[in-house]
């Protein structure tokens, strides 16, 4: 009687286990290409060659200022109540009105800063844009903003204080 073996059954299935691992990577990079990523308005090299920089600042900023990520809607005068839609892999944006100006409010405890605000979808640049924010009473508000597509958008912020205060924010949308 032949006393069989669990090793070439095992060697395949760890050569399989690998593929799929290999397969898998691959198709959640595919959502997060590097080239692309715009989060610190800068280009990935120079992002590359001064991340620790940036990250200090972004520590600085964070120890001494606030910044909240869930904004209050105002359409026509009114606060909208917050909704939320839920996305992929466990993420959240706030519902926006579609088609419509409406008004951002961020609650943040910084009074002088500047910003860079950019809105765009995330799986295209065709439709980036600038936006421009005021402080007004301790929030930083985004006026007449108006989404004609319907879907995700984000809109990503640099709130710099001075050079070693900077803040980096992405705050999900979902326009319908």
């Amino acid at each position: 009687m032949r006393k069989k073996t669990f090793w070439p059954y095992g060697i395949l299935l760890s050569i399989f286990a690998i593929v799929c691992a290999c397969a898998y990577t691959i198709y959640y990079s595919l959502d997060y290409p590097v080239y692309i990523d715009d989060y610190y308005f800068d280009k990935y090299q120079k992002v590359d060659s001064k991340f620790n920089e940036i990250q200090a600042a972004q520590s600085n900023f964070s120890r001494e200022f606030s910044f909240n990520t869930t904004p209050q809607i105002e359409l026509n005068s009114l606060i909208l109540p917050s909704q939320t839609q839920k996305l992929r892999r466990g993420k959240s944006a706030t519902i926006v009105p579609l088609n419509q100006n409406f008004n951002l409010k961020f609650d943040t405890n910084a009074t002088s800063y500047s910003t860079k605000i950019l809105l765009t979808r995330p799986d295209s640049s065709e439709f980036d844009k600038e936006l421009i924010s005021q402080n007004q009473s301790g929030k930083m508000v985004i006026n007449d903003l108006n989404l004609t597509k319907a879907g995700r958008w984000q809109i990503k912020a640099k709130i710099i204080i001075d050079e070693n205060k900077t803040g980096f924010y992405k705050v999900e949308l979902y326009a319908k």
